[in-house]
């Protein structure tokens, strides 16, 4: 019997990052997000649906109430919280933002993505599973005029898809981000998951 095995670079990982994001539509995940700021530490979870180019619908599932969908052609949220429904602002409005100012559509795979393009030094720490699932592990550096002074960020990409996993990001070596992606399903036919 012969094995055959192949050992990725991290631009191989990339690559096929990029070109399965391309084969997504839309998605439903249930979206862990951890995120410290000072002494304060914020721990939500939400269902989450995405569809291209770029609505994200969040509804908060523990740590909060309320649900939110983003508009890329707009660039506005409306929210909804006790029934009542607003237009929020994602770039003032601290009600649609994290306790270090991400912004409602950092939540989504997409960001991610993009801003996998823009890391320095990536380098493949290895592979592990996490909640099960396989993954390569990527640490790289970030900048941190554009991620919340966050200055390096580990990475999951999923095996079985290329898709991430989860990330975390540290600031002087203290961790200020974690965040997963679960029960990720894709293709799931959506038209709308803005109300």
């Amino acid at each position: 019997m012969i094995y055959l095995i192949i050992n990725l670079t991290v631009d191989d990982i990339f690559q096929k990052t990029y070109k399965s994001w391309e084969n997504v539509k839309d998605y439903y995940a249930i979206f862990y997000s951890w995120t410290a700021k000072d002494d304060k530490v914020e721990l939500k979870e939400y269902e989450q649906k995405y569809l291209q180019p770029g609505y994200l619908y969040l509804k908060v599932i523990k740590g909060g109430s309320g649900e939110a969908c983003y508009d890329p052609n707009t660039n506005k949220a409306k929210g909804r919280r006790f029934g009542i429904t607003l237009t929020l602002d994602p770039e003032k409005d601290g009600r649609i933002q994290s306790i270090r100012g991400d912004r409602i559509y950092h939540a989504g795979m997409l960001k991610t993505i993009e801003r996998i393009r823009t890391y320095s030094e990536p380098t493949l720490i290895g592979e592990k599973t996490i909640d099960n699932i396989k993954v390569y592990e990527i640490s790289a550096k970030i900048d941190p005029s554009k991620n919340f002074s966050a200055e390096r960020e580990i990475i999951f990409i999923r095996q079985d898809n290329f898709l991430p996993y989860g990330f975390i990001q540290y600031k002087s070596n203290r961790k200020v981000k974690e965040v997963y992606w679960r029960n990720l399903k894709i293709n799931n036919g959506y038209t709308k998951v803005c109300f």
